[in-house]
């Protein structure tokens, strides 16, 4: 542990753990915590960003969406970038009072497509769906600053309103 407080790190090999551990682990910098989202002081002061590590194609494919809803979804991409997680949230309302990205947590999961991810998810990581466009969505889940997007949607089916 240094002055300023803890450090993340990730170990050097699989024998970091004994004795001697200290000098077989690697730190990593504040920049570096920063951009891969291990931050801890407040993650939802933290930005966020899309990730496509769990994208489930077999449900819906980029290839299905229209040359501006894909310009969309990367101003989306954008949108999430530049708000904080405590923003991206507020954004959510109520029904027929939502704004911007239209955070909206999932109540029920056996709504979403089952393409083999959805019970794999740990029950008690929350699913949710954001806007890209009035009509198009994305459903997925947060870890840390990252939304893991799983389900594009883009004519609003999986929740419709």
């Amino acid at each position: 542990m240094s002055r300023r407080g803890k450090k993340s790190f990730i170990p050097h090999d699989a024998a970091g753990a004994g004795a001697g551990a200290d000098e077989n682990r690697k730190y990593l910098s504040r920049v570096e915590q920063e951009l891969l989202g291990l931050r801890e002081e407040n993650p939802d002061r933290e930005k966020g960003y899309v990730a496509l590590k769990y994208y489930q194609p077999s449900y819906e494919c980029f290839s299905e969406w229209s040359r501006e809803d894909l310009k969309s979804f990367s101003a989306f991409c954008r949108k999430v970038g530049e708000r904080s997680w405590e923003q991206i949230r507020q954004s959510g309302g109520g029904p027929g009072n939502k704004s911007g990205l239209g955070f909206t947590a999932h109540k029920d999961r056996r709504r979403l497509p089952n393409h083999g991810l959805r019970d794999l998810v740990n029950p008690e990581v929350e699913f949710s769906e954001m806007r890209v466009t009035q009509k198009a969505r994305v459903h997925g889940f947060r870890m840390k600053s990252a939304y893991f997007v799983v389900w594009l949607d883009k004519d609003h089916r999986i929740y419709a309103e």
